[in-house]
């Protein structure tokens, strides 16, 4: 099973509409009779609602398998779409951190329940939480794969930092060293001088690692949210659904292209830095 995060350190980047425009297009490409699992691990639960036609989920959820009382199969369900099952969350995930502290394993809670169904799913899509907590370090030590949505702004592109040094602790301190950020995706670009600008310095400075489709804002987007769709759903003609076909193209190889290389060289400008600055 592929494992794909796809993970911001902070809320309003795009990251769910990311991740289930991801899921709505990879799903559509698989064999017949293959399926794709979709795993909502922000508290939020923007991802299960969409899903699940805007209905609450009902227990067990995820909460329920991070914290022992369910297994993974017992809280996947049927999606709206025919090849797409998903493991719900709702505003109880957001009490797991505390709950699982003194947890033994408690990092690598959502690897084992993941492990436990593998089989039985191609792809899995996780929308991690948007800020920094025990559940995003689960998400990541239970992915390979992170794709990381990036909207023009200071704090979107600050927190790559934090989150680049989070991979590497993670890869190191937790004992996966085939965690990855495989892709940087430009969300929310509007036509103005600001985004091109940004774009351009993105570019620049993470090279081939940021994704050639860039999605554009678009009003049919909240519209399709509202309605409880993806935008490849609800206005499939779009340049923002366009976008996400042509993203969905360049995930074929992509990954293969950047994983190893530009993962490292930013590492080692990160350390250089740090022993200029110790130095001056």
């Amino acid at each position: 099973m592929r494992t794909i995060a796809v993970v911001n350190l902070k809320g309003g980047s795009g990251k769910t509409t990311v991740a289930l425009s991801l899921a709505v297009g990879l799903a559509r490409s698989l064999p017949k009779g293959r399926r794709l699992l979709i795993v909502d691990a922000d508290p939020q639960g923007n991802a299960s609602l969409t899903m699940l036609q805007g209905k609450a989920p009902a227990d067990p959820t995820l909460t329920d398998v991070l914290l022992g009382d369910s297994e993974a199969g017992e809280a996947i369900r049927p999606s709206r779409l025919p090849s797409i099952d998903i493991m719900p969350a709702d505003a109880s995930l957001a009490e797991c951190t505390v709950l699982l502290v003194e947890e033994m394993g408690r990092e690598l809670k959502l690897r084992a329940a993941l492990q436990s169904i593998e089989d039985k799913y191609d792809i899995c899509i996780i929308d991690a939480p948007p800020q920094m907590s025990l559940i995003s370090i689960n998400v990541m030590n239970a992915a390979r794969e992170l794709i990381v949505p990036v909207d023009p702004g200071i704090y979107s592109a600050s927190g790559l930092g934090r989150l680049e040094e989070t991979v590497q602790q993670v890869r190191k301190n937790l004992c996966h060293p085939e965690l990855s950020i495989i892709g940087l995706i430009l969300t929310k670009l509007m036509k103005n001088k600001a985004a091109r600008d940004f774009e351009r310095q993105l570019r620049e400075h993470y090279g081939p690692l940021v994704y050639a489709a860039a999605i554009p804002y678009s009003v049919r987007v909240e519209e399709a949210c509202a309605r409880h769709l993806t935008v490849l759903e609800y206005a499939p003609t779009s340049p923002a659904a366009a976008a996400f076909d042509r993203l969905i193209k360049e995930l074929a190889t992509h990954g293969k292209r950047t994983n190893g290389t530009a993962g490292r060289n930013h590492g080692s400008n990160r350390s250089a830095a740090r022993k200029k600055r110790r130095a001056g």
